[in-house]
């Protein structure tokens, strides 16, 4: 099933996320872009994929209402971040 696609001109704002701290739960596993593990003091961004295998979130993305997506976590960097950008870039 094909999801309503972007336009190349219309950019996705990115949230920076950090620095993680020595507690957090994330520390030790691996960025799925880049596999690297996460360390204290990492930035990272949450990178949206869909709307998951939820019928009702994926009908909303169909009529392009809001919907709950699933999300996974990378490495600012690996999301198209630079150390150039404080809170958020567009990718």
């Amino acid at each position: 099933m094909a999801l309503p696609r972007r336009s190349e001109r219309e950019a996705i704002a990115v949230r920076k996320f950090g620095p993680k701290s020595h507690g957090h739960p994330s520390i030790g596993t691996k960025c799925p872009a880049c596999q690297q593990v996460f360390e204290a003091g990492d930035y990272t961004a949450l990178v949206c994929l869909g709307p998951g295998d939820d019928p009702e979130e994926q009908a909303k993305a169909k009529s392009g209402r809001p919907y709950n997506a699933v999300a996974v976590e990378v490495h600012w960097e690996c999301a198209g971040g630079t150390s150039e950008n404080s809170d958020a870039t567009e990718v």
